[in-house]
């Protein structure tokens, strides 16, 4: 079994403190961290619920568990060589997709709100939700003048999205198993999480 950590190390919005102890006559340093970050920090998940208008009353504390953990997952690789910036369905439909959960590695290498960054056009983000998944993650969303709607897609949908993975290329199987592991925040719809892929 091979465990690929798929999260971003967070390095901002973290601060510490030292607090004294005194144990049996020994001093000790205890340290105490402050924290305060965005919901986007890191790699994070949004719920459909990020989109008030699909809130489904399900947020990072009562999302159930078997829609996140160890979920079957298809992996797919772009090769985007030569292509413009938009990802078209014909990219896609040479795929088969029959599990819960679907990654697509496009190969982006550059930052999210990088202004050349991928984007899936209108029948590609239909091919995504006619998959029927619940889970997807990409290493690429949407980001241009004219948004083509796949948050708002998905999230009709009840599908949730994880947002910035890293690592992607390290998945070396078509199918994985995704772990995805949400801060505890009572009420959050976009949180920061661990991120693992399991190759059996």
């Amino acid at each position: 079994m091979k465990i690929i950590d798929l999260s971003r190390q967070i390095t901002e919005g973290i601060s510490r403190r030292f607090v004294p102890l005194e144990i049996e006559g020994k001093k000790y340093q205890g340290v105490i961290y402050e924290l305060t970050l965005s919901s986007m920090s890191g790699t994070y998940i949004d719920f459909p619920g990020h989109i008030a208008e699909f809130d489904n009353g399900l947020d990072a504390t009562n999302y159930p568990w078997k829609d996140l953990f160890l979920v079957e997952t298809t992996v797919l690789r772009l090769d985007r060589q030569g292509r413009k910036r938009e990802i078209e369905v014909s990219e896609l439909k040479k795929y088969q997709v029959s599990t819960p959960g679907l990654l697509i590695n496009t190969g982006w290498q550059g930052e999210i709100f990088d202004s050349d960054v991928y984007f899936y056009s209108k029948q590609a983000i239909d091919w995504i939700v006619q998959k029927k998944i619940r889970l997807f993650l990409s290493d690429v969303y949407e980001n241009h003048a004219q948004p083509r709607g796949i948050f708002v897609e998905l999230f009709r949908a009840g599908v949730a999205t994880v947002c910035l993975p890293t690592n992607l290329d390290r998945i070396t199987r078509p199918v994985v198993k995704i772990c995805v592991l949400p801060l505890c925040l009572a009420g959050a719809t976009q949180v920061p999480c661990r991120v693992l892929a399991i190759e059996d």
